[in-house]
């Protein structure tokens, strides 16, 4: 993988199996390359954090995204300063985020839905958006930040890669 690549995860948690319902989709989580066997991602039970990438060797579905256009030098350094940002502060699951999210797809019309919507709290969908954002890259430049795993598999910006084995992470860094 390279720094920029997006790994679409499908979940077995009970959280998992809610946002499964929420989103009408198998697809849960999602998370950012950074390179050298690292991954910045935000989880129910998380803040924002820089792991090591684990999906791909799991017994979790997954498929790995990249970008349709290569990324600069640049670009991968904004990421990966970013993302080294975005777990200094720690940033907190939003579990408001999530319900607005579920109710917008009821309630597509009602504002009051919005006030659910809190700076400085995240879901996967966010952080990996705001984070390629800061990058210059918009790959959802209408949505507002209303964003399931599953978009990101359809995102006309992004082709899917075949499951990448750990072994093959070693000759792309």
């Amino acid at each position: 993988m390279i720094v920029g690549d997006i790994i679409v995860v499908s979940g077995k948690s009970l959280i998992s199996k809610m946002i499964q319902k929420v989103a009408g989709s198998k697809w849960t989580h999602v998370a950012l390359y950074i390179g050298g066997g690292y991954i910045i991602e935000i989880d129910w039970n998380t803040k924002s954090s820089i792991v090591r990438e684990t999906y791909s060797i799991s017994n979790l579905e997954c498929m790995v995204l990249r970008n349709k256009n290569a990324l600069t030098k640049e670009q991968q350094d904004i990421i990966i300063s970013t993302a080294v940002s975005y777990q200094k502060k720690g940033f907190q699951y939003d579990w408001l985020r999530l319900i607005s999210l579920y109710l917008k797809s009821k309630f597509p019309s009602s504002k009051l839905i919005d006030k659910l919507d809190r700076r400085n709290k995240f879901i996967c969908t966010e952080l990996v958006d705001e984070i390629l954002k800061e990058a210059g890259i918009d790959l959802f430049p209408n949505q507002g930040g209303d964003i399931f795993p599953h978009d990101y598999l359809t995102c006309e910006q992004l082709i899917a890669l075949n499951k990448v084995k750990w072994s093959s992470y070693k000759k792309a860094n």
